[in-house]
């Protein structure tokens, strides 16, 4: 690891074995693309780390595309009170869940106006359980306002995709993107009305309720995105939705903090929470969009996923 330090920056070591391969795969990421070593993972932090970057917010060079970039500041520059936008990390950090996110789902925004259809094509082949007649609508890092109609906190969807099904009825999946990040085992401070929004939903069994009040369920970020997503259901009159937590195969968590929700569901509502492999997601863009859009998920795979290259 000496002689990678040398070459590819500085790595952490408490990270766990996953993030291990992920940091390191990003520094050779920022290897590639001739990228000096940036401190992090704050503008404020002292140390340098080999997944970060400085100046991303002139080079745009956290992102695959010069659009996604473009999107990027627009962004940041408008960036709402409620937004928990962090343009220092969109920018300049390689390893973060969030440009990932962009230079996940932007390409589809674009790809959207062009052909919606095609993207249709690639969005039912990934929920194929979905209803997904038409796609209508993709956005990302979306906060719905008013917040005091939704869940009055700062909870937002990473990305979602509106569709409707064969008969008009519409839907939302509300998207988590994770990359090496764990869902969190902390809860957000007076949560009280939260909870109860949650229990309000109907979604889960009766013991949960006692369980969720008496703090023996913490009202973890997990919780909190599907109560967004069910807020917003209820509040928008969509015919139905789902949460999805994106992530790599081989993410250490994403299926105990699946399982940690789903076992109190009631049995008919268990399809609202499910995980799909990042590399299921790409390889089905590659697979069905145009040639020039899946070369960007091409390079995506090759950036973020292709762990192989680091043994």
């Amino acid at each position: 690891m000496e002689n990678k330090d040398k070459i590819y920056g500085n790595q952490y070591e408490s990270d766990n074995a996953f993030t291990k391969k992920a940091r390191l795969l990003q520094s050779m990421y920022r290897v590639e693309i001739g990228e000096e070593e940036g401190v992090g993972p704050t503008k404020a932090s002292k140390h340098k780390y080999g997944n970060m970057i400085s100046g991303g917010e002139v080079s745009g060079k956290n992102f695959l595309m010069k659009e996604i970039f473009e999107y990027a500041k627009k962004r940041v520059a408008e960036k709402s009170k409620n937004e928990t936008i962090d343009g220092f990390r969109l920018f300049n950090n390689l390893l973060s869940s969030q440009p990932m996110a962009f230079n996940m789902f932007y390409p589809l925004m674009l790809l959207l106006k062009q052909d919606s259809a095609v993207v249709t094509l690639a969005v039912r082949s990934v929920f194929r359980n979905f209803p997904v007649f038409e796609v209508t609508e993709i956005g990302l890092e979306f906060i719905p306002t008013p917040i005091e109609n939704y869940t009055n906190d700062k909870s937002a969807m990473d990305a979602y995709i509106r569709f409707v099904d064969n008969k008009g009825g519409k839907y939302i999946i509300a998207i988590e993107t994770k990359y090496t990040d764990v869902l969190g085992v902390n809860e957000a401070s007076r949560c009280e009305e939260q909870k109860q929004m949650l229990v309000d939903t109907g979604l889960f069994s009766q013991d949960f309720e006692e369980l969720l009040m008496g703090g023996k369920v913490k009202l973890t970020q997990i919780y909190r995105n599907l109560l967004l997503t069910e807020r917003y259901r209820m509040v928008e009159g969509l015919k139905d939705s789902y949460s999805v937590v994106l992530s790599p195969k081989d993410h250490p968590s994403t299926e105990e903090e699946i399982k940690s929700v789903t076992k109190y569901l009631k049995p008919e509502f268990a399809y609202k929470l499910s995980a799909v492999s990042l590399e299921d997601f790409v390889d089905t863009m590659i697979q069905y969009l145009p040639e020039y859009y899946a070369h960007v998920y091409e390079r995506f795979r090759g950036r973020y996923l292709e762990f192989g290259k680091i043994f």
